[in-house]
C-alpha cells in the first residue's frame, strides 16, 4: 500500500505539517463509509471542507491543471446537470435527486485537488481504518442474522441465502454487492499494506485476508470475486518469488476457501442456481433463480440500447421506461418481476445520456485506469479493477455508498499518485 512511509518519509517539512487532528479525521473519514447515509454525508463534507481548510492555511498552492483534471473526472455529472432543461417536467423531480445524489462525482475530485499532498497521504496512511471498518461491519451483520436464525429456530439447510443478505442488509444498511466491493478492497489494502512486519506481522496480515476472504464468500457478491480472481493472479505473479516461501500461507488460503464452500450453505445454493441455467438439474425461473434475473436484465437492456442508442431516453425518463418493460412482461409471463434499474453502469449512462453519455463515462474510467498503470499505484489499480468489473452487473453509482466510495478513492489516488522522480 502507498503510504506515508513510502511518500513523505523523506520530506520531513511536509510530514510534520500533518498533526494529530489530521489523522483523526482521515480515520473518521475512512469509518464514515459505514455510518447511516445522512450522517456519512454530514462526515465526509466536513472532512473534504476540513482538509481544503487546513491546505489553504497551509499555503499549499494548487496546479491550475488541477483544476482542469477535476473537471474531467467529474465530466460526467455536467450531463445530469446540462439535461435538466431538456427533461419533461414529470420526469424532473427524479433527475433532481439524481443530480442530489451524485453530486459527490464532481465535488470530491475539486476537493482532492485542491488538498494538499501530504494531507492526501495522510488519508492514504489510514486506509487499515477501512479494514476496521468492514470488519466489524460484517461481524455485527453476521451476528444479527445468527440472532434471527436462533430466534427462527432454523436448522443449518433451512438457512437461505437469500434472506441472509436481506437481514444483512437491514442491519448494516449496505447492499451485499457493495460490502462485495468494500471486502475486496479490504483484502488488496491487507496484502499491498506495509505495515505488517517480520513472521508474526505475516501471520496476521493473511489471518486478515482469510477472514476478510470468509466474509465475502458469504455474501457471495459475484463481481467483486470475479474481480478478486484478476487481482489475485498479478499478485501472485508480482510476489511469485515471496509466496514460494510461504507455502503454509497459500495453504492456508485454499483450507479456507474449501472450509467456506462446505460450512457455509449459501455457497452450495447460489451453485446450483448457476446449474439450473446451464441445463443442470430441475429447471428454474426468474422468480426462484437470480441467474435467470441476470438474463432478463441484460435482455431488457440490449433491447433499450438498440432501439435508443443514439441520443438515450434521458436519465429521468429511464425508470420509468423500465417499469413499464416490466410491467409487460410479468403480464406477458403470468407472474410478477417487480422492475429493476438497469444493473449495469456501463448501460445506465448509455441509456441515459445516448452515445455522449458513455463515451464520457468510458473516458473517465480510462483516465483513471491510464493514470494507475503509468504510476504503477498499484492499489489504485486493483480498486479499478473491481469498480470496472462490478460496473457490468451493478448500477454501483445510483446509491450513495456507491457514489461516495467511487468518488472519494479514485479521486483520492488520482491527485495523491506522483511519478517516482517527483517522490524524491
Amino acid at each position: 500500500m502507498d503510504t506515508l512511509d513510502k511518500y513523505d518519509r523523506t520530506n520531513s517539512e511536509a510530514f510534520q505539517r500533518v498533526s494529530v487532528l489530521d489523522v483523526y479525521a482521515a480515520r473518521l473519514l475512512m469509518f464514515s463509509f459505514f455510518l447511516p447515509e445522512k450522517l456519512q454525508s454530514f462526515v465526509t463534507i466536513l472532512v473534504g471542507v476540513y482538509f481544503v481548510f487546513r491546505s489553504f492555511r497551509a499555503k499549499f498552492s494548487v496546479p491550475r491543471s488541477n483544476y482542469l483534471w477535476a473537471a474531467l473526472l467529474g465530466s460526467l455529472y455536467f450531463l445530469y446537470l446540462f439535461s435538466i432543461p431538456f427533461t419533461p417536467p414529470e420526469y424532473k423531480h427524479f433527475l433532481s435527486l439524481l443530480c442530489e445524489r451524485k453530486l459527490s462525482l464532481l465535488l470530491l475530485p475539486l476537493v482532492f485537488a485542491l488538498t494538499g499532498q501530504p494531507f492526501r497521504l495522510a488519508i492514504i496512511n489510514e486506509l487499515r481504518f477501512f479494514v476496521y471498518g468492514c470488519l466489524v461491519s460484517c461481524m455485527v451483520g453476521n451476528a444479527d442474522f445468527v440472532y434471527h436464525s436462533w430466534l427462527a429456530h432454523d436448522s443449518i439447510h433451512a438457512l437461505s441465502h437469500v434472506r441472509y443478505r436481506i437481514i444483512f442488509e437491514s442491519c448494516t444498511g449496505i447492499h451485499p454487492t457493495y460490502m462485495g466491493v468494500f471486502l475486496g478492497f479490504s483484502i488488496c489494502i491487507t496484502l499491498l499494506s506495509t505495515a505488517f512486519v517480520g513472521r508474526r506481522g505475516q501471520v496476521m496480515q493473511y489471518a486478515i485476508v482469510y477472514v476478510l476472504l470468509v466474509l465475502l464468500l458469504a455474501l457471495l457478491a459475484k463481481s467483486p470475486i470475479i474481480a478478486l480472481i484478476f487481482i489475485g493472479g498479478h499478485y501472485a505473479y508480482r510476489r511469485r518469488q515471496a509466496l514460494l516461501r510461504y507455502k503454509m500461507a497459500l495453504a492456508g488460503f485454499f483450507a479456507s476457501v474449501i472450509a467456506a464452500c462446505f460450512f457455509i450453505p449459501f455457497i452450495g445454493q447460489r451453485l446450483r442456481e448457476v446449474l439450473q441455467f446451464a441445463g443442470i438439474g430441475k429447471s428454474g425461473n426468474v422468480a426462484d433463480n437470480s441467474v435467470y434475473v441476470r438474463k432478463l436484465l441484460w435482455t431488457v437492456d440490449t433491447d433499450l440500447i438498440k432501439q435508443y442508442w443514439l441520443t438515450g431516453v434521458g436519465a429521468g425518463r429511464l425508470l420509468h421506461i423500465l417499469r413499464e418493460r416490466y410491467f409487460f412482461y410479468s403480464i406477458a409471463n403470468h407472474f410478477p418481476v417487480g422492475y429493476f434499474d438497469p444493473h449495469n453502469e456501463y448501460f445506465s449512462e448509455w441509456l441515459s445520456f445516448g452515445l455522449l453519455g458513455i463515451a464520457v463515462f468510458v473516458t473517465m474510467l480510462t483516465v483513471h485506469f491510464v493514470r494507475a498503470i503509468r504510476m504503477r499505484h498499484y492499489l489504485y489499480l486493483y480498486m479499478l479493477i473491481i469498480l470496472y468489473i462490478t460496473f457490468s452487473t451493478e448500477t454501483l453509482l445510483s446509491r450513495q455508498e456507491g457514489v461516495l466510495f467511487y468518488s472519494v478513492f479514485t479521486s483520492l489516488f488520482f491527485f495523491s499518485a506522483r511519478r517516482l522522480e517527483d517522490r524524491r
